[in-house]
């Protein structure tokens, strides 16, 4: 056993080393050391001429493919991987600090970057012979890094190309043809872009860049239309699938331009039904982009092929993204980031429904026992988010910026999104009886994201504070506490629940669409169910079991007829010598039953004495004459014979069968000088005999179990999930999606890039939003001394509130009085500030 465990949990580590990097599933974790010092020279917050060396301490490990280092102080975030075949030099260095070991690594855009190590002489060995057999591994695919390059857009605004230039000669989204969302100068485009190119210059670009506090905040703030694609694919790890598989994507189409599939037909019809408010996918040219993708897609993984949901986000992605990166990164949404969300089942997105119900029960409590007692359906609403990624929900540029933060963070920026939104409109929501009112106290909130939080304010700057601001402060400041180690323990603890609750609705649709179910109710239906799919599992090969198959060989049959009735299992001792005869009659017996599982085992478990005397007439009547022929005759009787042969010690059962032959041939008719028994001489021979009429009357039937243990009957879960959630929260999502909003949306955004003084933002910004608050709150007061009476009435109701305010203690609701700061990132706009504006 050592050895398996020592295998699972280097799988579990290795799969924690991919998840963390978003490395390529062929990456296993060779070597990983910590109190390694990786100086990093960076700017002066406080002067741009200025730099100093900041010495970060972290990880730093290696696999086949990828160097990566993270640092271990989280309040200090720095990231890198270093994919191998981006390395032109390593230099071992003389040491000249009190760490024993350094290395220099010299990059493809000739960056310099510098690592100490704390370790032993002979791991340090070790180290650097795998390093360079890795390396050497890699030189094949150096070659493949000037073409790939070419298809960059940070490349092209490193070396100071035109948009137009730009526009003529790379790769992009169709946003490029059909113009991307929102007013590039309101939206400070050209001042975004400035910030990235200055970014690049210092910390690396595309396949050779660092992360740092500054990465997190440009990409919060709203990424520059050309460079989005390219950054999403960079947080995703979408970029090393592409660069490895270049070529694919259009081998894949190539390959199968003249092929159909299931698969395809289906993709057809959501085409019309993505995204119809961009003009791109109301034309041809935007619809075949969008069914090229997909289709390679279901090419490449012709298990999953396509499922709907997948058209939305597909559809998003295009518009930034050139077909390439949208197919690659499709395959990493599908695989890595939210697994099981685009599949048949569900299985992803419904067990992130749980998550999210168990969390707003953590955090939300008054709120969530609200949603009970009122019998509100949180996943009708909230699973349309999850799957469409909020863009389905919200104002197109909204959506971007989550999808913004999604790729940056991973999927927790679900939860915490999600979480802030019920936050934000909880008091609304606690007043909702029903789940119509509950969509719409959310449909109204995401058609006003672009609002104004003061828009009365004397300062301009409260007046440019939108309520999306304040939708990611809370997102990020109030569920901080939601990790993706949280998330990862959560679906570990909820998954079997998800299982049977999938299991649930499969089985119930399963004997629903039964053309004919011969009499047995539900639930006999659905025992035979998991007898059925039991034994389908376990004959079936591990390739198999994934696929949709439910057909079951004659093996497999005699396994599962077996496990309803003693008497059709057959065992090692019916093999033995001298009893192939024997075994054939069971085998022609069992035959004639698997035709028809379900007509056979319904007219054995609830047939009377008559249809079970038809029954066995039928099954041994192979001519279809209407007759039972001499050798039909015997079969008949060497048939009971077989069923009794477990009573051999009851001579009774022998000799009914014995008598029955006898008699057979007695009251036979003659046909051509040949015995003929009809279905009234049965009947007429199998009554005179006792043991034979108790035989076709009940003990055939009861030898049948269609009864479950106690120990195996499962509560049926998922039900709501599964037979109102999906029908209903289609609807909703088509009932609320939102048409593009370009005003409102544009001067929200652009509100957050307004310049400022260097002055420390959050802090001048926090005073005006107190002095917002305590301005409102005085202007209630005023209102309230108007009568004494009135007065005293304000007070009980503010009361009466607060006790049902959403987080369910007074120290935790939302007074007027509390901080409620920007956008976590409106400090970048001081960075804005050391560049004229040139949109202007």
């Amino acid at each position: 056993m050592q050895p398996l465990k020592t295998n699972l949990e280097a799988k579990k580590r290795d799969e924690r080393f991919r998840a963390r990097f978003r490395l390529p599933p062929t990456e296993h974790l060779a070597y990983s050391f910590s109190n390694v010092i990786h100086p990093v020279s960076e700017e002066s917050t406080t002067n741009p001429d200025e730099r100093f060396v900041t010495e970060y301490n972290g990880t730093l490990s290696l696999s086949e493919a990828y160097l990566t280092f993270e640092a271990v102080d989280k309040t200090r975030f720095f990231e890198v991987v270093i994919p191998l075949y981006t390395i032109r030099r390593v230099e071992k260095l003389l040491p000249d600090r009190s760490e024993p070991f350094s290395i220099k690594i010299v990059n493809w855009h000739q960056n310099e970057s510098i690592y100490y190590f704390n370790i032993n002489e002979k791991d340090y060995e070790d180290f650097s012979i795998i390093l360079t057999t890795n390396l050497k591994n890699q030189i094949k695919h150096m070659r493949m890094m000037k073409q790939f390059l070419t298809t960059c857009a940070s490349e092209a605004i490193i070396a100071n190309k035109t948009t137009e230039e730009m526009n003529s000669t790379m790769p992009g989204g169709l946003g490029l043809h059909f113009d991307f969302p929102g007013d590039p100068k309101k939206l400070k485009e050209k001042s975004k872009v400035k910030l990235w190119k200055k970014y690049f210059n210092e910390y690396g670009r595309n396949l050779t860049i660092s992360k740092n506090p500054r990465f997190a905040k440009l990409i919060r703030v709203g990424l520059p239309n050309r460079l989005r694609g390219e950054i999403w694919e960079i947080c995703s790890g979408a970029i090393y699938e592409r660069f490895m598989n270049q070529g694919l994507y259009d081998r894949i189409l190539e390959e199968n331009k003249n092929k159909n599939s299931l698969s395809l037909e289906e993709i057809e019809k959501d085409l019309n039904r993505s995204l119809p408010e961009y003009k791109a996918y109301q034309q041809p040219e935007g619809i075949d982009s969008l069914r090229r993708v997909l289709s390679a897609y279901s090419w490449k993984d012709p298990e999953l092929g396509y499922c709907q949901a997948m058209n939305i986000v597909t559809s998003a992605i295009l518009i930034y993204m050139s077909e390439e990166q949208a197919f690659f990164t499709l395959g990493v949404l599908c695989d890595d980031l939210l697994p099981g969300y685009y599949s048949t089942s569900m299985y992803g997105a419904l067990l992130d429904q749980i998550i999210f119900e168990d969390l707003l029960e953590k955090t939300m409590p008054k709120l969530h026992a609200h949603f009970k007692k009122a019998d509100i359906q949180l996943s009708v609403a909230c699973l349309p988010w999850f799957l469409s990624l909020y863009i389905n929900s919200m104002p197109l540029l909204f959506a971007f910026r989550v999808l913004d933060c999604f790729f940056m963070e991973g999927p927790k920026i679900l939860f915490q999104i999600g979480l802030a939104i019920l936050k934000i409109n909880g008091d609304d929501l606690l007043e909702a009886s029903d789940d119509g009112t509950f969509m719409n106290i959310l449909k109204s909130y995401f058609s006003c994201l672009g609002d104004p939080l003061y828009p009365n304010s004397d300062n301009p700057k409260a007046r440019n504070l939108t309520k999306f601001n304040e939708l990611l402060l809370v997102a990020y400041r109030e569920f901080s506490n939601v990790t993706d180690e949280l998330v990862r323990e959560l679906r570990q603890t909820h998954q079997l629940k998800v299982v049977a609750g999938i299991e649930s609705f499969t089985k119930r649709s399963a004997v629903r669409n039964l053309d004919d179910t011969a009499g047995l109710d539900k639930a006999e239906l659905g025992i035979i169910y998991d007898k059925f799919y039991n034994v389908l599992y376990y004959k079936q090969q591990p390739t198999e079991r994934n696929s949709e198959s439910s057909k079951m060989d004659f093996k497999s049959f005699e396994a599962f007829i077996g496990s309803l009735a003693p008497w059709a299992k057959i065992d090692s001792q019916d093999h033995e010598p001298g009893r192939e005869r024997q075994l054939k009659v069971a085998n022609n017996f069992l035959h004639q039953l698997f035709t028809d599982a379900i007509i056979g085992i319904g007219s054995i478990y609830i047939g009377d004495l008559n249809s079970q005397l038809q029954l066995f007439f039928d099954l041994h009547d192979m001519d279809k004459d209407g007759y039972l022929n001499k050798d039909e005759i015997v079969q008949f009787s060497e048939t009971l014979l077989w069923i009794f042969r477990n009573y051999t010690q009851d001579e009774d059962y022998l000799n009914a069968v014995s008598t029955f032959l006898r008699n057979a041939f007695e009251y036979s008719e003659t046909r051509n000088d040949e015995p003929y028994l009809s279905l009234a001489s049965l009947r007429m021979i199998a009554l005179a005999n006792e043991t034979l009429e108790k035989f076709f009357d009940h003990e055939f039937a009861y030898s049948l179990q269609l009864t479950e243990k106690p120990t195996e009957q499962q509560r049926s879960f998922g039900r709501e999930i599964f037979d109102n959630l999906l029908a209903t929260g289609a609807k909703l999502a088509k009932a609320s999606r939102p048409q593009l909003k370009s005003k409102s949306t544009d001067i929200s955004i652009s509100s957050e890039l307004q310049n400022s003084s260097i002055e420390d933002e959050n802090t001048a910004l926090e005073e005006i939003l107190k002095e917002e608050a305590a301005k409102t709150k005085e202007e209630k007061i005023t209102k309230e001394d108007v009568k004494e009476e009135a007065e005293e009435e304000e007070k009980k109701e503010n009361e009466s509130v607060n006790d049902k305010h959403v987080i369910g203690s007074d120290d935790s609701d939302i007074s007027e009085d509390e901080d409620i700061s920007p956008d976590v990132l409106e400090e970048v706009d001081r960075l804005l500030k050391e560049y004229d504006d040139e949109d202007d």
